[in-house]
């Protein structure tokens, strides 16, 4: 959906938050959609893709300024002049934040009451088991035996706040869940408020940190599920959509044992894995959900998947600063500013690859991930075409 003025002419734009707003951006240029951007990084593909583009993170902290989001949306895209608000992550622990910048302004995505929501454990959990959605066990009190579990905050995303369980004493709001073995995946879909469209499934993996064991690593798309678990998805994820009145782009994690799938979080808003996906789509994902949100959902299934996309981040392996002549290749995104510095494992960039399988994607995109780290460890000042 292209949102025009009643002269013809094209609209404000949409306002979009997230700690990075590049691959939405990306998506609502292939639409001819005008957008700003406020994200933790104002990087360079992003800035190219936007009418305006602003850095609004807290100094020396990867989370939201608060003040700087607000000053930035009223002075970058006024309720008066823009065409609507998205959100991507962020907003996990920031709900009042949304709250705020949604005043005034058209939702094009789920109402902060349902982010605070099915981010509550103390709701979510028991909304799967009325829908009869299985999940990996879970504990509000920190179990005796505390071998086998992990401490998860749900105020954070992208495995920022899950650790193992260690000790006993946990700070508050957190809640324990039982480990479970299997492939880690994610189905993205479009909401209407009543049913589902798969997008698709991707499988996820993570990569280790100092004191964030399960940060996101990257994903690879349009990986094949047992029958067993597609049949059982579908029906599950239009029951989610009915009972909570979901909208647009929208994801769900859960673990995949054998032929038998267990829930473990649900995202109620873009993900990471759009990258994936919008390819095949001439109009973008962003147009699509725009329309979701108007409660439209396309006639047709998602189409035929030719190849498996996969990306993946790129984490700094000690201090750096972007040189002015570092050349980035052309399959990396997310691409930083010259002059911009990292501490030893910040996220640099992203790296992308396609394969004629999952298995053929995600082994290109590790390629390309380690190539980068060798680069910035034997040569900052090197470039890599």
């Amino acid at each position: 959906m292209r949102v025009m003025s009643s002269h013809g002419t094209e609209a404000a734009a949409c306002l979009i938050v997230a700690v990075t707003g590049r691959a939405l951006a990306a998506s609502a240029a292939r639409g001819g959609q005008p957008v700003v951007v406020l994200d933790y990084f104002a990087d360079r593909d992003t800035r190219a893709f936007a009418k305006e583009c602003r850095s609004v993170a807290a100094a020396g902290a990867l989370r939201f300024d608060r003040r700087a989001v607000l000053s930035a949306a009223q002075a970058l895209a006024p309720p008066a002049l823009s065409s609507g608000l998205i959100y991507g992550s962020g907003f996990e622990g920031s709900v009042g934040l949304l709250t705020q910048l949604a005043r005034g302004r058209r939702l094009f995505g789920n109402p902060p009451a349902t982010l605070a929501a099915l981010r509550d454990p103390r709701r979510f959990f028991p909304l799967l088991s009325r829908l009869g959605i299985r999940y990996p066990e879970i504990s509000f009190a920190a179990p005796i035996d505390l071998r086998g579990w992990l401490v998860k905050h749900p105020g954070g995303a992208g495995g920022t706040r899950v650790r193992l369980a260690t000790r006993r004493q946990a700070a508050s709001g957190v809640y324990f869940q039982r480990f479970q073995s299997g492939r880690t995946c994610s189905v993205l879909f479009l909401a209407d408020g009543h049913r589902a469209m798969v997008i698709g499934y991707n499988e996820q993996w993570t990569y280790a940190r100092p004191g964030i064991p399960y940060l996101y690593g990257g994903a690879v798309g349009g990986v094949p599920l047992p029958s067993e678990v597609v049949g059982a998805l579908q029906p599950r994820l239009d029951a989610l959509v009915a009972e909570t009145g979901l909208l647009g782009l929208n994801g769900l994690d859960f673990i995949v044992d054998e032929d038998r799938w267990l829930a473990l979080e649900l995202n109620p808003r873009p993900t990471a894995t759009l990258d994936l996906y919008d390819p095949g789509y001439p109009s973008g994902l962003f147009a699509m959900h725009l329309e979701a949100c108007e409660g439209n959902l396309p006639p047709a299934s998602a189409p035929a998947i030719d190849r498996s996309r996969a990306h993946a981040i790129v984490h700094a392996p000690s201090s750096w600063q972007v040189p002015e002549s570092f050349a980035f290749p052309s399959w990396c995104r997310d691409i930083p500013m010259p002059g911009v510095r990292f501490g030893p494992g910040d996220p640099v960039c992203s790296v992308h690859a396609d394969g004629e399988s999952p298995s053929a994607a995600r082994s290109a995109v590790e390629a390309r991930r380690l190539d980068m780290i060798r680069v910035l460890e034997a040569a900052p000042e090197a470039s890599l075409v």
